[in-house]
């Protein structure tokens, strides 16, 4: 190429760099403002419910529950109150990734003080089947594949840049917020879906482990929660059509790593107090309002066993305006009123 090809290359090269740059910003821009999370919950009815720490107090939330719609689904904050006084929220929505359980966090943060964070671990094997089995095998290039997978990417992007997730946004955009009221970020349902007993937590010393991106999204976590110095539990809710052992073992591991207690009630069914056969909603995925309030008790009396959090209820204020919250809840969703306080 000749010196004056190249002369008249650099400014047509010059421009193109410029309109990128242009691009990135204004994407940018657009990600923080029009179409940032919060936003775009008061039309989005995914993100509806993960917002729902809007509405309380400042410095009033003690426990926040993240992860995708396992704990979405699982988690009955005005049940954790009603038993055990103590303030949470789930913030939460379908096919959340351990990033964007981050990203809801760091909101979160601005208004809200906790003092536990709950991840649902099911998150890390969002979108495999148990039958997908990955053994062990923690390479540089498993990122690099990982990367390389159309799906990955565009999650990766879509998480970057809001834009490109709520791109499509403008069609509800006269259509007021779904958000469940007095759930406190909970998605209420009374459906009973009959099963059959499965022994799909027979023991075993298999270990199927999360991609790789997903491990260090989940390490970097960990890391984010231990500089805030905000203690983290694992927890996993049952769950016949995502959960094994292996995944349990391969969990256990990271947990150990990470220096993370992990509570998986998969292997305490009787403890909790629910039975296989008639606690979830669906086809084994996510547990009805019944199993949902004995596992949010079974979690309540392990927090309070192991995280010294303490019941809000002198806080006369805060405790009338949860105390309401409990009593519209039920009458909302048509549930029998008791007198446990």
């Amino acid at each position: 190429m000749t010196k004056e090809n190249v002369k008249k290359l650099i400014p047509q090269v010059l421009k193109v760099l410029a309109f990128a740059l242009v691009f990135v910003v204004l994407i940018q821009v657009l990600s923080v403002t029009v179409f940032d999370g919060l936003k775009i919950s008061q039309v989005s009815k995914k993100r509806a419910c993960a917002y729902s720490f809007v509405e309380d107090p400042e410095n009033t939330t003690d426990v926040v529950c993240l992860g995708s719609s396992d704990i979405w689904s699982g988690f009955v904050p005005t049940e954790l109150w009603e038993k055990y006084g103590y303030t949470s929220v789930v913030s939460s929505f379908s096919h959340q990734s351990v990033a964007d359980a981050q990203s809801m966090l760091e909101q979160i943060l601005k208004k809200q003080s906790p003092k536990l964070v709950i991840l649902e671990i099911d998150t890390l094997y969002d979108g495999r089947v148990p039958d997908d089995v990955i053994r062990p095998n923690t390479t540089s290039l498993d990122y690099f594949f990982d990367f390389a997978d159309p799906e990955t990417f565009e999650n990766k992007i879509s998480r970057d840049y809001s834009t490109f997730t709520f791109h499509n946004i403008w069609k509800d955009y006269n259509k007021k917020s779904r958000r469940s009221k007095y759930a406190h970020g909970y998605l209420y349902s009374d459906v009973i879906k009959k099963m059959e007993y499965q022994d799909y937590m027979a023991k075993t010393n298999e270990l199927d482990v999360p991609n790789y991106t997903n491990t260090q999204q989940l390490r970097a976590f960990a890391k984010f929660c231990k500089e805030k110095n905000l203690p983290l539990l694992f927890l996993e809710l049952p769950s016949i059509s995502s959960w094994t052992y292996a995944r349990h073992n391969a969990v256990q591991n990271l947990s150990d790593e990470l220096g993370v207690e992990l509570l998986d009630l998969n292997l305490l069914y009787d403890e909790v107090g629910i039975d296989m056969r008639n606690c979830f909603r669906d086809g084994g995925n996510h547990l009805n309002y019944f199993a949902a309030s004995a596992a949010t008790d079974y979690v309540g009396k392990y927090i309070g066993e192991n995280y010294g959090i303490e019941s809000r209820r002198d806080d006369a204020e805060l405790a009338e305006y949860w105390d309401n919250d409990v009593v519209q809840f039920k009458k909302l969703n048509k549930i029998k009123q008791s007198n446990a306080k």
